[in-house]
């Protein structure tokens, strides 16, 4: 288990004790159970995970126009919640056949923008739901110019329905301001562009 410099290391020695398969589906559906211990304390849970592929995400950001590109879908679990089509940063899985990391952020920003990219810069890889899914993310900034986004030669998935939101920097910075970004991918790459703007 990899220690964070800032942190001291944890004390609740967790052990995975059992690994049940539930459901088989693009995916597994893993019922996991963990045993901490602190001092004498033993503490037992099984929780239900969601273990799939990592996948990667990308906020593209022209920086002579001062535009972001985003992405929309009809995704069930907001129509569910909300019915609300939500604005995301543009995000997939990372698939065998991608040579790395990066060529799946690539190939991600072909299929689903059309998006030539240039100056991909890592910003984080995180777990985007720790209590429910073994996904990491891995989130990514990158440079677009004008006219590098091209709807006509895009290659998306046959399940896919995808617009291209091209917004300019301070409409995006409203929302954020209005509290009405919904996705977490999109609330964290925003953030992280904003702070090396104004560093």
């Amino acid at each position: 288990m990899p220690d964070n410099m800032f942190l001291p290391p944890s004390k609740l020695q967790p052990l995975i004790t059992k690994r049940e398969s539930l459901l088989k589906a693009n995916g597994e559906i893993l019922a996991v159970s963990v045993e901490t211990r602190k001092s004498a304390l033993v503490h037992q849970a099984t929780e239900i995970i969601w273990a799939s592929c990592d996948s990667i995400s990308v906020l593209p950001y022209d920086s002579k126009r001062e535009t972001v590109l985003l992405v929309r879908q009809a995704r069930a679990a907001p129509l569910l919640a909300d019915n609300a089509v939500i604005l995301e940063a543009c995000a997939g899985g990372i698939e065998d056949s991608d040579d790395d990391i990066e060529a799946a952020v690539h190939r991600e920003a072909m299929e689903e923008m059309g998006c030539k990219l240039n100056s991909l810069v890592k910003i984080a890889t995180v777990y985007i739901n720790p209590a429910r899914m073994k996904e990491r993310a891995h989130l990514f900034l990158a440079g677009y110019t004008q006219g590098s986004a091209r709807a006509e030669i895009r290659q998306q998935d046959e399940d896919e329905n995808i617009e291209i939101i091209e917004l300019p920097l301070k409409q995006l910075q409203q929302i954020y301001k209005n509290g009405e970004i919904q996705c977490p991918r999109l609330m964290m790459l925003y953030q992280a562009l904003q702070l090396r703007l104004s560093s």
